[in-house]
């Protein structure tokens, strides 16, 4: 992946347009997101997009806190996925405006070629359509409180759990280990004793 960072001039409109508010250009963040890494594209102002960059997930707040000492308005969006909403809470912490969307097909010109960078840069486009007023561009998802989240999980879990138990158990196995698991997820992760009858098995 070529992560070479190319500067490139803003547009002459958008140029004039922040020298006249006497601001600078909103930077908008296009995220493509990894367990262990993210892979990133900007834009700023009417620019074009620039290379994509691949960032471990400290390095990439660490720069985004960078960004947003400019001055300028940062704009941020990625898909919602498996890791949670962590990553949302944290820029909008640093002052960033964060949007989750829902999960879709990014490749708008029907190329069937699919890469990291080539996803973050379609959310950054979207992205910048909607900063510009297109509030169609993207299908926002409603980002839940910590709890919600916690508590969702749980939920997964326990969902998950049963499914690969009672795959592998007899019927009076999978529910009494669906028991046990439910007596410790109620007592905070503390064995409880069942009766005797609940305890054979076969």
């Amino acid at each position: 992946m070529n992560n070479s960072v190319y500067h490139t001039k803003l547009s002459s409109h958008e140029e004039t347009r922040c020298q006249f508010n006497g601001g600078k250009a909103d930077i908008k963040l296009g995220i493509d997101v990894h367990q262990d890494f993210y892979v990133v594209v900007m834009q700023q102002g009417g620019s074009n997009p620039k290379p994509p960059q691949r960032f471990a997930k400290e390095a990439f707040l660490y720069w985004a806190a960078k960004l947003k000492q400019r001055g300028a308005e940062v704009y941020a969006v990625y898909e919602a996925c498996g890791f949670g909403f962590t990553l949302q809470r944290q820029l909008c912490a640093l002052g960033i405006n964060s949007y989750v969307v829902c999960p879709q097909k990014l490749d708008e010109r029907n190329k069937r070629v699919k890469t990291d960078g080539l996803d973050a840069k379609a959310l950054c486009l979207r992205l910048d359509r909607f900063v510009q007023g297109n509030k169609d561009a993207l299908a926002l998802v409603r980002v839940p409180t910590e709890e919600e989240e916690r508590s969702r999980a749980i939920h997964r879990q326990r969902e998950q759990l049963w499914s690969k138990r009672a795959n592998n158990s007899k019927p009076r196995d999978a529910v009494f280990w669906l028991i046990t698991v439910w007596s410790r997820c109620s007592n905070g992760g503390k064995s409880v004793h069942l009766p005797n009858w609940q305890c054979q098995s076969g």
